[in-house]
């Protein structure tokens, strides 16, 4: 039997023993290939009792659906690595504090590793379980897959219904508390239902809540949806103190919601560009092709800097720049059914206004914050990403990645800095490519760090590894 959808499936047999009928051996299956307990063998099923996998699911349902951030101030690639980036900082942590970290991952592991659910089994291969936007990541020893949230969800839940349904022909009595449990697995109030959504602890999501900063979920739908801009602003800035927190949610409720039908056109052309054409690439290669996409969709010559901020309000982006806390953030977009499009820029930030800066918009490390929101704008749907650079952001490491790649590719495309390159004779030497950097930046008006990685990036394409010159030439970038 499989139980799931068109891509994620539980194929679930049954063991020949009628005395066993709550026995089935197990094999999870990705577009129809194996993919656990072992990768491409179809033969490879761990045989299980199902009330286990049942269990799991009930007992995990609102983190397996609604969490997508991680229980310690990271933002790995991949659930899997998570616990190895903790142990690398607990040397340099206070024990207790590190003891606490230790804690909240081996939660975090029983919830999303599926290999803890079965008990008396030992040693079976991870399967890492996490939401992370539309996408939902599964993660084996072997490789990493991002499928569409719907289609997990689904699949999780005929799983369920499944294993229910074969519980009740075995022993309907016996079973009868686990299957209520699986019915009532959506139940929540509205504080815990914004906890597990947002990351917040329980305590300041009834604050929040009872403050009127965010509206509470109506259900359990509505959690999962996730479409609400001022709750996903506060996951992102979740690991923040409690005050910072309000302040961010403060900022992105100044922007009312109204039509920008020039920026929904090119989002959605953007998008399908990207599932068309590069639907499995890697974050940054989806970030520098869109760029060159939007480049080309505007009009956008190559002798010249982007002129960023009068594009932005040309496609109906609402623009605001104030000094906000905390200082380690850059900038906030925001769009959803309620707020936005807009863009927030702090000019308490020394990225966005430096000494010598005196207007915003004429800041280098302005521009390229705006054409890194513009990203989030373009591509990551028609509600609130907050594209908030702070040491404990809590942005999707994939989606920030291809952000970054997007703005510098979308200011100064790879091609532009490979000719300058060219024509300074190909150097290799700090003084050579400090000349090449500068006369990008005086061109581009980019930041000294974007300059140095197109041009690391262009001579990349000719097998010319030039990071550790660059990194002399525009330190810290």
């Amino acid at each position: 039997m499989s139980a799931g959808g068109d891509r994620l499936k539980f194929e679930l047999r049954p063991h020949s023993s009628e005395r066993r009928s709550t026995t089935c051996a197990l094999m999870i299956l990705i577009d129809g290939e194996p993919a656990w307990p072992v990768p491409g063998e179809t033969e490879a099923l761990v045989e299980i009792q199902i009330d286990d996998l049942l269990a799991h699911l009930t007992d995990f349902w609102k983190p397996l659906m609604l969490r997508q951030v991680y229980p310690i101030d990271a933002a790995p690639s991949r659930p899997s690595t998570l616990r190895s980036i903790a142990e690398a900082e607990w040397e340099h942590m206070q024990p207790e504090a590190a003891a606490a970290e230790d804690e909240a991952i081996t939660r975090f592991e029983e919830a999303h590793d599926l290999s803890h659910a079965f008990a008396g089994l030992y040693g079976l291969p991870p399967f890492w379980m996490m939401r992370s936007g539309e996408d939902y990541i599964l993660e084996s020893s072997r490789a990493l897959w991002r499928l569409p949230f719907d289609d997990v969800r689904a699949s999780l839940n005929a799983t369920g219904d499944w294993i229910c349904a074969r519980l009740h022909e075995a022993d309907a009595e016996r079973w009868q508390d686990a299957i209520a449990a699986w019915q009532e697995r959506d139940a929540g109030d509205a504080a815990g239902l914004l906890a597990w959504s947002t990351g917040l602890d329980r305590d300041l999501a009834t604050s929040l809540l009872k403050e009127g900063a965010l509206e509470p979920p109506q259900n359990f739908n509505d959690a999962a949806n996730d479409n609400d801009e001022l709750r996903i602003a506060a996951r992102m800035a979740g690991a923040l103190p409690a005050d910072q927190i309000r302040e961010i949610i403060g900022l992105a409720r100044q922007f009312a919601g109204h039509e920008a039908e020039a920026l929904k056109a090119l989002a959605a052309d953007a998008q399908a560009m990207i599932a068309e054409r590069f639907p499995h690439a890697k974050p940054f290669e989806q970030g520098e092709a869109a760029a060159r996409f939007v480049r080309e969709r505007l009009s956008i010559t190559a002798d010249r800097a982007v002129k960023v901020f009068e594009m932005a309000t040309s496609l109906g982006i609402e623009l605001r720049h104030n000094p906000a806390e905390p200082p380690s953030l850059d900038g906030l977009a925001i769009w959803g059914p309620r707020h936005g499009p807009g863009v927030f820029l702090n000019e308490a930030s020394g990225r966005i206004l430096g000494r010598d800066d005196r207007d915003v918009e004429a800041s280098l490390g302005a521009r390229v914050t705006m054409a890194h929101e513009l990203c989030h704008l373009l591509l990551d749907g028609e509600h609130a990403l907050s594209a908030i650079e702070v040491l404990k952001a809590r942005m999707p490491a994939g989606v920030e990645q291809r952000a970054k790649s997007f703005a510098g590719e979308f200011l100064v495309p790879t091609d532009i800095a490979a000719e300058f390159w060219h024509r300074a004779k190909r150097p290799v030497d700090r003084a050579g490519l400090d000349a090449v950097v500068r006369e990008l930046i005086e061109i581009y008006e980019v930041t000294r760090s974007v300059a140095a990685w197109k041009v690391e990036h262009a001579a990349r394409r000719h097998a010319v590894d030039l990071s550790a010159t660059l990194d002399s030439v525009a330190p810290h970038r």
